[in-house]
């Protein structure tokens, strides 16, 4: 399914998110869709969220841990950094 989320690499997000839905973790599915945009940069994938409560989740320790290890495990980058959200 492709998504809508604004980004430099769409293969390499639409990947993401269908590992995500196929190991069925539609909780980080649902606040990904949500994301305003991601940047692929170097070995880092950068998200950028579009509402604070997403970007305070997707910040937690143990759901940075989980998307890091998703990203390594599919080899699509080596971290991933959430950018908070700013009004």
């Amino acid at each position: 399914m492709a998504d809508k989320t604004q980004g430099n690499n769409p293969e390499l997000w639409n990947k993401f998110l269908s590992v995500l839905d196929e190991r069925m973790q539609f909780g980080l599915l649902t606040h990904l869709r949500r994301c305003s945009g991601y940047h692929f940069e170097g070995d880092t994938l950068y998200l950028e969220t579009s509402l604070a409560n997403d970007a305070e989740y997707l910040s937690k320790d143990t759901v940075l841990q989980q998307l890091n290890v998703l990203a390594t495990d599919i080899d699509i980058a080596k971290k991933v950094v959430v950018k908070k959200h700013s009004q």
